[in-house]
C-alpha cells in the first residue's frame, strides 16, 4: 500500500513596492548624522537616492545604475500614471533645479499635494509633503 502525501502550499505575494515602504519605515525619523550605513557623507552628497538604493536592496530589488543620483530612479521598474500612484511607488520630483526621489504614501484630498516617505527630507528619513505639480515620474 502506497501512501501519497500532498501538501498544499499557499503563497501570498506581497508587492515589492510595499515591501520597500515597510523597509524604509523602519528608519523613520533617523537623522542624517546616523546614516553611516549608506557609506556617503550627507554634508556633501544628497542622500535620498542612496537611501532608496539601500531600501531597494534590503527589499530584494535592483536599484538603477547610479542610484545616488535621484534622476536615475526615472528608469527604475515600470512607469505608472501619476493619478494611479499607489503606496510604495517610487516618485521622482523636481525641486528647483534638483531632483529628489522618495516613496509614495498618499495624495491630499484635492490631489494638490503628495506625501512621500524617504531620506534627506529635512535632513532625516520621514514623511513629507510636496506639490503634486513637482512630480516628474512615478515608477512601480
Amino acid at each position: 500500500m502506497k501512501i501519497i502525501l500532498v501538501i498544499a502550499l499557499t503563497v501570498f505575494a506581497v508587492p515589492c513596492e510595499a515591501d520597500m515602504l515597510v523597509t524604509a519605515s523602519k528608519y523613520n525619523r533617523m537623522h542624517e548624522r546616523s546614516i553611516s550605513f549608506l557609506s556617503i557623507n550627507p554634508r556633501r552628497t544628497s542622500w535620498c537616492g542612496a537611501f532608496l538604493a539601500f531600501v531597494a536592496k534590503r527589499s530584494s530589488r535592483q536599484p538603477p545604475a547610479n542610484p545616488n543620483m535621484a534622476v536615475s530612479w526615472k528608469r527604475f521598474g515600470k512607469p505608472v500614471f501619476f493619478r494611479s500612484a499607489r503606496r510604495g511607488d517610487v516618485v521622482v520630483i523636481l525641486s528647483g533645479r534638483r531632483f529628489h526621489v522618495s516613496l509614495f504614501d498618499h495624495f491630499d484630498q484635492r490631489r494638490q499635494y503628495v506625501y512621500l516617505f524617504g531620506g534627506n527630507q529635512s535632513n532625516r528619513v520621514q514623511l513629507s509633503r510636496y506639490r503634486a505639480s513637482s512630480v516628474v515620474a512615478v515608477r512601480r
